[in-house]
């Protein structure tokens, strides 16, 4: 009998030690950028990483999972469904408004990826010509609207009495509601306009007088989530600002590295006519994700949240109180940036 007992205390022990020194299997993460169509211009934060292992070497399991429209990846990160979502600032700030406990970590993208749009042949070209007319949206969920709603008010036309929104969708479905007259403007993101134009559609960008001074898209948690995952989610953003680097420093084999985890994102035509469209909708997104000098990756700069929130004030988008600082935070930021850019850079352009 004690032979047993020494037996199972043995075995006991023995398990105790496999268990220490065996690879917690990592916790399933969900990252969602607010698209189905995860386009080149999102490599960064999609494919990139993976391609890399970047993740997996931080000993993260990470999806990507898009979900139609900004509002609804709030909703998701709300529910607390997803792990991180990619949001404009006015979208998570209307939404802590009204009391969601959701906050930036990261600002990804320094300008605005929204846009409106008309055919260069319709003759439309500011903010004032939209009066009376039909908007066109990719969806009523997504961050364009309230990217709309506020530029049409800044040029004094009510965004609920003077025009009228309808969901066109994106792509060709786009392409022929815009040539039929279904709509006469287009509000949509950069990427989205982008892959248009390289199908050789000519647009006209229509651009209201505060544009520069937007934000473009931050990385979002739920702060229950970043109380408890604040390793995990300083790991998951040094990938995307190593993957940003890697992006700039070589946007051909990011485009091709894309196309081979995301093979339906290929542009039809030979090699060099697929590049050159791809090239189109890259740019797009990448041109907007360079840091000023002296700004870390991923930082939340006072100065833009405050600008942004004192525009939507104006609109009475936010109430007058609203505190803006409230909205991020960069306790990672530090964290997330330390690596080595310059061998990232180095290791970007040497990639065949």
């Amino acid at each position: 009998m004690q032979s047993l007992v020494r037996y199972a205390s043995k075995s006991a022990a023995v398990l105790a030690l496999i268990a220490a020194f065996s690879p917690a299997k990592a916790e399933k993460l969900i990252f969602s950028p607010t698209t189905t169509d995860i386009s080149v211009g999102h490599a960064a934060h999609s494919s990139l990483p993976r391609y890399s292992k970047c993740w997996e070497k931080e000993g993260l399991d990470v999806d990507v999972v898009g979900i139609q429209g900004a509002t609804a990846g709030m909703q998701q990160i709300a529910a607390k469904n997803v792990s991180f979502s990619s949001v404009g600032p006015e979208v998570l700030m209307m939404a802590r408004a009204k009391g969601a406990k959701v906050k930036a970590l990261y600002t990804y993208s320094r300008s605005t990826i929204y846009r409106a749009v008309a055919l260069k042949s319709s003759g439309l070209t500011k903010t004032e010509d939209l009066r009376g007319k039909t908007m066109g949206v990719i969806a009523m969920s997504t961050g364009a609207v309230p990217y709309g709603r506020q530029m049409l008010q800044s040029a004094k036309i009510d965004p609920d009495k003077d025009v009228q929104w309808l969901p066109i969708g994106e792509g060709g479905q786009a392409a022929l509601a815009l040539k039929r007259g279904d709509a006469a403007a287009w509000f949509a993101w950069d990427t989205a306009v982008a892959a248009l134009e390289a199908q050789g559609i000519e647009l006209v960008h229509i651009k209201p007088p505060y544009f520069d001074d937007l934000i473009g898209q931050v990385i979002v948690a739920h702060e229950d989530f970043l109380a408890t995952h604040k390793a995990e989610a300083v790991k998951l953003l040094r990938c995307i600002a190593k993957a940003t680097i890697f992006g700039l420093a070589n946007s051909e084999k990011t485009i091709k590295i894309h196309w081979e985890l995301y093979p339906s994102t290929k542009p039809e035509g030979d090699e060099a006519t697929a590049m050159k469209k791809a090239r189109i909708v890259f740019e797009s997104r990448f041109s907007g994700f360079q840091v000023p000098p002296g700004v870390k990756w991923g930082e939340n700069l006072a100065s833009q949240w405050k600008g942004v929130a004192k525009l939507m004030q104006a609109e009475n988008l936010l109430p007058a109180d609203y505190d803006a600082t409230t909205a991020y935070t960069n306790e990672l930021i530090d964290e997330v940036n330390n690596f080595d850019a310059k061998a990232v850079e180095a290791e970007a352009k040497a990639a065949k």
